[in-house]
């Protein structure tokens, strides 16, 4: 199978890629910007992820990915914050993730909403890249990740050999999260 993150990197673009720590080639950090927090994820290869957001209020607007909507319209301009990509051998999993402050309501409808769109854009690839045939729901993964502020105080320093448990919802997995702790990529899979 083709490299996933590799094509995803080369057809979005740019202006929506979110990069790796200025320095340190295996630290993602990802932003919360409205409340200054950020959590920091170590991957063990970047070769093999991609990382975008579409929720960029500095392109034009909040619904700047969808001028088409009427975004006067409650939630139909929704999206999560980030999505990550990785792929290991034939598996692909796309994590949905957002991250919240101390009001951690809409969550779920935000990450279902990330699913929906990066469905989209998987099948406008498909149009134009006939050699995705092998990606199917067999391969595809889908996981959705809310970091959060919590009322108690967070266990630090979670190991990469503690993996994390994912709450099981009809059509998407969630794993609710803190700030303050480093987190490994591996903790997801």
């Amino acid at each position: 199978m083709r490299s996933i993150p590799n094509l995803l990197n080369r057809v979005i673009s740019e202006d929506f890629h979110f990069p790796l720590v200025k320095g340190d080639k295996n630290t993602l950090r990802l932003i919360e910007e409205k409340e200054n927090l950020s959590v920091d994820i170590k991957l063990k290869n970047a070769d093999n992820f991609s990382c975008f957001s579409f929720d960029k209020d500095k392109l034009s607007g909040a619904d700047a990915v969808f001028p088409f909507f009427n975004s006067s319209i409650n939630g139909l301009c929704t999206k999560n914050d980030y999505i990550l990509v990785y792929q290991n051998g034939n598996q692909v999993y796309v994590f949905l993730i957002e991250l919240k402050s101390k009001n951690s309501t809409g969550y779920l409808k935000q990450l279902r909403a990330g699913k929906l769109f990066f469905q989209f854009v998987i099948d406008r690839i498909r149009l134009c890249q006939s050699d995705l045939s092998d990606l199917n729901k067999d391969n595809l993964h889908y996981k959705g990740i809310l970091f959060r502020i919590d009322r108690i105080t967070p266990e630090k320093g979670i190991t990469r050999h503690k993996k994390l448990e994912f709450n099981k919802n009809i059509d998407l997995d969630v794993c609710i999260q803190n700030y303050n702790n480093i987190y490994y990529l591996s903790q997801f899979v």
